[in-house]
């Protein structure tokens, strides 16, 4: 299943390029100039450990990898500095889409991030964007401004 996603990605990707090569080039002038910033590519962060970093803000997912990429589209962590916080993810199960909602306490210290009291996970950080390793996977989570 996971082998036809990709290929799936794979062609429609193919398509799409091909379809913006036939479309010509944008006018610079049309693209907002803090839009025209080059940006550094995900895979080129250098992370570093994190292990007593204090939270505090909302941060959205940018990079989903592993058992929870099977079924997360998009995951939300709101840190709270007093040790709570409140998330949301999209998930998708037989094609139905569906948020889902938690709230808890964080602790972050040399064993890692820890929700709940559950095991510890590294946490490594790299501006503003946070990696979240776990057994199972990663997620890269990246600051957002909160309206």
């Amino acid at each position: 299943m996971v082998a036809g996603a990709f290929r799936w990605l794979a062609l429609r990707g193919s398509a799409s390029l091909l379809l913006l090569c036939s479309a010509g080039c944008i006018a610079s002038n049309v693209v907002a100039p803090d839009e025209r910033m080059v940006v550094e590519p995900l895979a080129e962060r250098v992370f570093e450990p994190a292990p007593t970093r204090q939270l505090e803000g909302l941060f959205e997912s940018c990079d989903i990898q592993g058992d929870a990429a099977v079924s997360l589209r998009k995951i939300y962590y709101l840190f709270s500095p007093d040790g709570t916080y409140t998330a949301a993810a999209l998930a998708e199960v037989a094609g139905k889409f569906s948020f889902q909602t938690l709230d808890g306490i964080w602790q972050n210290d040399a064993a890692g991030l820890v929700l709940d009291g559950g095991d510890p996970v590294v946490l490594e950080q790299s501006g503003d964007y946070l990696r979240l390793v776990a057994p199972g996977g990663l997620v890269v989570l990246v600051r957002k401004e909160l309206l």
